[in-house]
Parts: C-alpha cells; sequence; structure tokens
C-alpha cells in the first residue's frame, strides 16, 4: 500500500525530514572589515536571506558603514569568512546583484542630467560592449522611476529635484540594475520627517515586492514598516540580532525609533519642484 500523498514522506524513524533552509545569499564568518590592517568591525556572523529585510542599528563609529562597505568591496576584509552567492567574497565577481545606494547623495550642482539620465547609469552594467540603452534599458529605466514616484519626473533636471526626491532617483538608479540585493546607507538621513515618509512608502514597497534589502539607518521608524529584522553594532561588533518586535521588547519599548539625531547636509528643497505622484505625502515638501 502507498502512503497517503497529503503526508509529508517518512524517514527510516517515521519522522519527518527536516526543512531545508535556503541558502544564505549574504553569509559571514567571524568576519573583520577594515582599512589596511585596522579592524572597525570584528567577529561578524551573520546570514541574511533572500527577501529579507535587514536594519543595521548603531551610534555613529560602531562600524555600520563599514560592514555593508566591506560586503561591496569598498574597504579590506582582514579576516573570517564571507560569501556572497556561495561564493567566496575574493572570488565574487558579478557586482551588478548587489544595488547600493550611498549614505551622501553624489547628484551635486555641477551634475547637469536628467533623472532618466541619471538612473540609466545603473543598467550599463547589464548592458553589452556598446553600452547603448534599447528598448528594454528604457522600460527598465521607467520602471524604477515608478517605483520610487517619480516616473513624472523623467526628463526633470535632477539639480530642479528636493533632496529627497534625489535619494529616490538614487534609489531608482540602484533599482535599473536589477540586483538581488538593495544595500542603502542611511536612505532617510537628512531630510525632514514628512520626507521620511514617502521614502517610507518607497521601502514598504519594496519589501512588497520580495526585495532583500540592507539598511543602515539611524531612523528606524521612518523604515519599521518594511523591516523584517533588526543587527545592532556596537564598538564594530554584532551585539543584537532578531526581530522588529524582539528589539522593541529588548528596548522596552514597542514604539522605539533608534534616532539619535544624526544627520547630513543634503536634505531639504533646493528649489520649489513640482509635485510628483507621491509628494502630497510629504505635505509639499518634495522628498
Amino acid at each position: 500500500m502507498t502512503g497517503d500523498p497529503r503526508l509529508p514522506e517518512r524517514g527510516p524513524q517515521g519522522l519527518a525530514p527536516p526543512a531545508v533552509a535556503p541558502p544564505a545569499i549574504v553569509s559571514m564568518k567571524s568576519a573583520s572589515f577594515g582599512y589596511a590592517d585596522r579592524a572597525v568591525v570584528s567577529g561578524v556572523t551573520l546570514d541574511i536571506h533572500a527577501g529579507e529585510v535587514v536594519a543595521i542599528l548603531g551610534p555613529n563609529g560602531s562600524g555600520k558603514s563599514t560592514l555593508v562597505k566591506g560586503l561591496l568591496g569598498l574597504n579590506d576584509h582582514l579576516s573570517g569568512q564571507v560569501a556572497l552567492f556561495g561564493a567566496p567574497i575574493d572570488r565574487f565577481r558579478d557586482h551588478a546583484r548587489l544595488g547600493y545606494v550611498p549614505q551622501r547623495h553624489t547628484l551635486s550642482a555641477s551634475v547637469r542630467a536628467t533623472a532618466a539620465e541619471i538612473v540609466a547609469v545603473g543598467r550599463l552594467p547589464r548592458q553589452g560592449w556598446l553600452g547603448r540603452p534599447n528598448r528594454e534599458d528604457r522600460r527598465i529605466i521607467q520602471e524604477s522611476l515608478a517605483v520610487v514616484g517619480l516616473e513624472d519626473r523623467a526628463n526633470v533636471d535632477v539639480n530642479t529635484l528636493s533632496g529627497g526626491q534625489q535619494r529616490r532617483v538614487l534609489i531608482a538608479r540602484a533599482l535599473a540594475a536589477h540586483p538581488d540585493v538593495l544595500v542603502m546607507d542611511e536612505p532617510t538621513a537628512g531630510v525632514d520627517l514628512a520626507s521620511q515618509e514617502v521614502l517610507s512608502q518607497v521601502l514598504t514597497r519594496l519589501a512588497r515586492r520580495g526585495t532583500t534589502m540592507l539598511i543602515v539607518t539611524h531612523e528606524l521608524q521612518a523604515v519599521s514598516g518594511a523591516l523584517t529584522r533588526i543587527v545592532q553594532l556596537n564598538g564594530g561588533r554584532v551585539t543584537f540580532d532578531d526581530s522588529p518586535a524582539g528589539h522593541a521588547r529588548a528596548m522596552g519599548s514597542s514604539q522605539t525609533t533608534g534616532h539619535d539625531g544624526h544627520h547630513d547636509d543634503e536634505g531639504g528643497p533646493l528649489t520649489s519642484p513640482a509635485a510628483g505622484p507621491l509628494d502630497h505625502l510629504a505635505g509639499g515638501h518634495g522628498a
């Protein structure tokens, strides 16, 4: 007699085989990162799986940015094991799978380009030797702008956009490469609370699409709607790793914000731009 196909297959002791966890797309074991021979982050053991949205918290100087930049190859991997998509980090070459949004937006007043032209830069790793955008590239550029609510700003000079809108253009640029992981360093820093709400809506939308994200942040409340996990660093070491609910319990509050007053100097409107599709959420501030 054959077994009931509706029941799980049993092992020799009549026990169901253990569920196999999906392989980690980022895996670190006792990993250290830094500059030259000076370790800033030490002994980090951490796995990140597809679909997770992980906030990296910690005070200034705790090593948050050093950790994510180490994964991106922007500083030195000093010791321990690090693997990206199953490949040792020193053998990993498909860097387009890691989308990066830097802490300080780099769209200075000297940049003369439209939003679409900035986002098109994200397609370069996916193009051939000629590097000429085709119909599919143009479709992806428009789609990426639509995800961040700026599709009607495609042909607008980025210098006329607010600081928050420029931040969203950089998120769209990273998305245009179709990365498997989106790494963001302080995406909500330096913009006002209303503008943070717009960015929060964007991150929540990405999370619902199943985008894996690693977010360095001080403004925890601004990204809380998207998070599945919180990792805290102190003194270059992981001191906490749990769910948002677990973090709230550990902090003794269900309304933990993680805000410590840190800002950069990039926020606020650069001009008075026309509103984009999501900008009503910022009360006209143009996030």
